[in-house]
This record gives structure tokens, C-alpha cells and sequence, in this order.
């Protein structure tokens, strides 16, 4: 019987990157079907409708599914799901879920982990620290998986191209990756902005490799990339009269859409989806007076162009600044683990605490640091390729899902790298105290600068610092 858990566990340690998905893969088939929600909504729904479109003539019809604004591949990778659903009569949410269970094991339990073990060079990430990161990814994410959504899909691709491109040294690996990148892009347009950072990386001849090599796997990541688009093209061709491999941000003629986020970003501080029956709006809209006003003393009713925001952005680029500042903390502050509130008014403290926490330990990581990092060239390109991303939602009306690549970046660091019980036995009580001062400045402040943010909620502000007072307080006895 010994014998037979030593082998386990030795096979465990062998194999850490299947031992966690198993795990995270039974937690979230455990915990999904538990939500209390029914339906798709939203920016769901219209995936999964843009993919019933696909059988709209009774038979799969690859052109007769198109959106403009949306990337070909989602709606193509989930037909076969339609299908099944329509064929045996299932729940939508039922597949959604599984599928999602099964994202949420692959991209915590492997994916995430062999993109910072390429990066730090070090030895696999062990069973332990990979349900860490999970743990802090259900915690803070784990409802997004009852959906099909492309944020986490698209966070995947991307890790996928680059573990390719920093890996093994194969050209083959160099095609992967450019398939990889050109899903992570065509399933959200935004991380366009990550290409010229993946681009050079793969144009980079890694050590040992000369410039031929290099050129040879750069090749075979243009082809990559051109092979996924070539689908792409041909929509925008066929459908909009437009030769572009990439995802539009308006139709022809229309205003653009990143415009239009570019004014939403002025007006307000973050924006979430209500699908429950305790707030009357489906639309949380978080307002920014400073950023209304600086929109309306410039006599701009609609921003047209970026034009106008550039000037802006010259004229006032404190306050301007201040926005961008606030649309990053509030991206940063997740308040609810979901894509769509059910309860908006729920005490959402305990989740946000963590959060801060999070952020306070990756301080501490990087105060810890004493020596430049080995191969620290490429780790600023990939640092680049995960916020770049990140950097081009900031002006925008912003979501905190719009900031996953930067969350799970944290996070990540945390899980990996934390070691807090040999770095409480190795630094001196000083450094104890400074540590936990630095803590309850971290912790005030964030609380403080959040409880300022959901008091700006549309006609019902949220009162945090109210809910902790309830949740840690004893109820007052009325008075007889």
C-alpha cells in the first residue's frame, strides 16, 4: 500500500500540470451548475446566436454568420456545440459549462504555469502553487466560466504564442505561435495591441540561434498568423467590401467604435452589467463628473475623432490623467466574480480585501528584488505583450475583465513566487513592521478610493464602508 502512494505521489510530481487541471477541472464541474443562473445574456447570447447563424439554412453555412464588430473563430468554435444542444435538447448553460470548466483547468492549471516557467527559467511550476493560482482565479473569476465569453479564451491564445515562442527551439513551435496570437487578436480585437511585442519576440533569435534561424521561425509565424486571418479577410471581403485580416471596430461609413469607448471613458469611472432585480438599470454606469465636465467645457457634445481627444489630452492632460488613473483602479477593484451581477447590493468587502491583499504582496515581491533578472530583455516583451492590451482599454469606459491580463500577471507573481513563511523567519522585526504599515496603507487606501467609486453609482450608490460596518459589527438592539 505504501509503495503504491509512493508511486502516486511520485507520478503527481511528475506530472503537476495534469494533477492541477484534474483538480480545477472537478471544482468547477462541481461548482458551475450550482449558480443560480438560467439563461445567456448579452455579449453571450450574441456569440452563441452569432453561431446558431452558421445553420441558419438548415445545413452549416461557414459565410452566413457575420458581425462586424466580432472576430470569425468564436463563433465557429462553438457551432458544434449549437449543434449538439439542438440536436439532444441540452440547456445551453449545461455545455457552456463544461466547456468553461474545462478552459478554467487549462488556462490555471497549465497554461499560465508553463508561460512563467519559460519565462523564469526555472524548474516546473509544482502541484501546490498551480491550485494557488487557481484558487486566486476562482476566487475573483470563477462565474465568467458559466458563459461563453472571449476574454478568457483570448488570455489563453495569447500565453499559448508566447510559451511557443520562449520554449522549446523548433521553427514549428514559431507557426503555433502565430496561429496562437492571430486567435488571441481575432477573438478580441484589442490584443492587436499586443502583436508588435509578441512580433519582435519572434523575430528575436533566442541564445544559441543565429539570424537565419531566427528569420526562418519568423517566417513560419507570418504564415501562422496568415493562415487563422485568411478567414477573416475573406468575411470583411465578402460581407463589407473591405480587404483587412482583422476584426473591424465599425462598418464602413458608421463611427468608430473605439471612438465612441474614448467618450464612454470620459463620462464615466468603470462600467458593470446588471442581470438581477435589485438595481433598476442593466447598465452600472459609475460617474466621473471631473471627466464629464472636462468633456462638456470644451463644448463637445460627441467626440469624432481622436483628434479631439488629443487636444484634450494637451490641454488638460492632469485631469485627463486622473481619469486614466481612476479607470485603472477601478478595473483593478473587482468587486463581484462575475461578467453579470445578480445582486448588486450584496457585501461584496471580503472579495475586495483579498484583492487589495494581492496587490500588497506583489509590492513586497518587487522590493524583494535585489538583482537584475536573468534574460531580462525578453521578460520586458513579454511584460509588454500581457499590458499593452491593458494600456489601450485605459481610456475607454472600462471594465474590470477589460484588465485580465494585468490581474492574472499578479496573481500569478503571488501564487509562484511568494515564500512568506521563510521571509518572516529571514527579516528583522523593523522589517515585520514596516511590511504590515505598508499593508494598512494598501488596505485603507483602496478601500477608501473604492468606497469614493461605488458612491458614484447612477442613481443608487453603493455604501461599502456601510456593508463592513454591518458584516463586523453587532446589530444594534432596538430599545424597548
Amino acid at each position: 500500500m505504501k509503495n503504491r502512494i509512493g508511486q502516486l505521489q511520485n507520478w503527481a510530481q511528475q506530472r503537476p500540470a495534469w494533477v492541477a487541471m484534474g483538480v480545477i477541472l472537478l471544482a468547477y464541474l462541481y461548482y458551475l451548475p450550482t449558480t443560480d443562473y438560467l439563461t445567456l445574456h448579452y455579449d453571450a447570447n450574441s456569440y452563441w446566436d452569432l453561431s446558431k447563424q452558421h445553420f441558419a439554412s438548415g445545413h452549416f453555412s461557414f459565410l452566413s454568420s457575420y458581425d462586424p464588430l466580432r472576430g470569425y473563430l468564436f463563433p465557429l468554435l462553438l457551432s458544434p456545440l449549437v449543434k449538439l444542444v439542438d440536436s439532444q435538447q441540452w440547456q445551453t448553460l449545461s455545455v457552456t459549462r463544461v466547456v468553461g470548466a474545462g478552459l478554467a483547468a487549462v488556462l490555471f492549471g497549465w497554461s499560465v504555469p508553463a508561460l512563467w516557467q519559460t519565462i523564469t527559467g526555472g524548474p516546473p511550476v509544482g502541484v501546490i502553487r498551480r491550485l494557488v493560482f487557481a484558487a486566486l482565479g476562482f476566487a475573483l473569476w470563477r462565474n465568467y466560466f458559466n458563459f461563453c465569453l472571449t476574454d478568457f479564451p483570448a488570455m489563453l491564445a495569447l500565453c499559448v504564442s508566447l510559451t511557443c515562442l520562449l520554449g522549446k527551439q523548433r521553427i514549428w513551435l514559431g507557426l503555433c505561435a502565430g496561429m496562437a496570437i492571430a486567435a488571441a487578436l481575432n477573438l478580441r480585437p484589442v490584443f492587436q495591441a499586443a502583436l508588435p511585442a509578441v512580433a519582435l519576440l519572434a523575430l528575436l533569435p533566442p541564445p544559441g540561434q543565429g539570424w537565419k534561424w531566427a528569420a526562418a521561425r519568423f517566417g513560419a509565424f507570418g504564415l501562422g498568423m496568415a493562415l487563422l486571418l485568411a478567414p477573416q479577410l475573406y468575411f470583411n471581403s465578402y460581407h463589407m467590401g473591405v480587404n483587412v485580416p482583422w476584426v473591424l471596430t465599425s462598418p464602413p461609413g458608421t463611427p468608430s467604435l473605439y471612438i465612441q469607448q474614448l467618450e464612454w471613458g470620459l463620462t464615466m469611472q468603470k462600467y458593470e452589467t446588471n442581470v438581477g432585480d435589485d438595481y433598476r438599470y442593466s447598465n452600472m454606469v459609475f460617474i466621473d463628473q471631473e471627466g464629464r465636465d472636462l468633456l462638456h467645457q470644451n463644448v463637445y457634445l460627441h467626440l469624432t475623432g481622436v483628434t479631439q481627444y488629443v487636444h484634450l489630452l494637451q490641454q488638460y492632460p492632469l485631469p485627463l490623467v486622473g481619469v486614466w488613473f481612476r479607470h485603472v483602479f477601478n478595473a483593478m477593484d473587482v468587486q463581484y466574480p462575475t461578467p453579470y451581477i445578480r445582486y448588486v447590493f450584496t457585501p461584496t468587502w471580503k472579495l475586495a480585501w483579498l484583492n487589495y491583499s494581492i496587490w500588497w504582496a506583489c509590492l513586497l515581491l518587487v522590493v524583494r528584488i535585489r538583482r537584475p533578472l536573468s534574460g531580462w530583455p525578453r521578460l520586458m516583451i513579454v511584460v509588454a505583450a500581457l499590458l499593452l492590451p491593458c494600456a489601450a482599454v485605459v481610456p475607454t469606459a472600462i471594465e474590470c475583465r477589460y484588465l485580465l491580463p494585468l490581474h492574472l500577471l499578479l496573481s500569478a507573481a503571488v501564487a509562484f513566487s511568494a515564500r512568506p513563511v521563510a521571509w518572516w523567519r529571514s527579516v528583522t522585526n523593523r522589517q515585520r513592521a514596516a511590511a504590515l504599515a505598508l499593508y494598512a496603507v494598501v488596505i485603507t487606501s483602496a478601500f477608501y478610493a473604492s468606497s469614493q467609486a461605488q458612491l458614484s453609482l447612477t442613481e443608487a450608490p453603493r455604501d461599502i464602508v456601510q456593508d463592513i460596518q454591518n458584516s463586523l459589527l453587532p446589530a444594534r438592539e432596538e430599545a424597548w
